[in-house]
């Protein structure tokens, strides 16, 4: 294995990357994304609360939570969402990208945006 052996990385080129970038890139997408954490920490904390006004509360939040889950969904395909998550979790493709590959984008016309002389340091997977 070369990447065991000498320390070599793989990259790959996926073309749907484009459109990916495009979405996650708009304010939409940003604004919807730190919206829908910040509801989920909200959710996390007020859940244990069990007055009935609360429950009422955190009734909202859910519904609003899982709105704002499916417009975030339709930004990138209405019917298949983005190619890296499938509700809660990455996709059969993500997982395979990221484990055969250290670093990716949607042509290789993007290591145009590099000096020749930098180093990808590639993250590694947390256990």
């Amino acid at each position: 294995d070369l990447m065991l052996r000498h320390g070599w990385c793989m990259g790959a080129i996926e073309p749907q990357l484009d459109l990916e970038t495009k979405v996650v890139n708009t304010k939409q997408y940003a604004q919807s994304l730190t919206w829908l954490q910040a509801l989920t920490w909200l959710l996390e904390r007020m859940q244990m609360h069990r007055d009935s006004q609360s429950r009422e509360v955190l009734q909202n939040w859910l519904k609003e939570r899982e709105e704002l889950r499916l417009r975030t969904k339709n930004l990138f395909n209405p019917q298949f969402g983005s190619i890296f998550r499938t509700c809660h979790n990455p996709t059969y493709f993500c997982r395979r990208l990221c484990r055969f590959s250290d670093v990716y984008m949607a042509s290789i016309s993007c290591l145009l945006n590099y000096d020749l002389s930098y180093t990808f340091y590639p993250l590694c997977t947390p256990l």
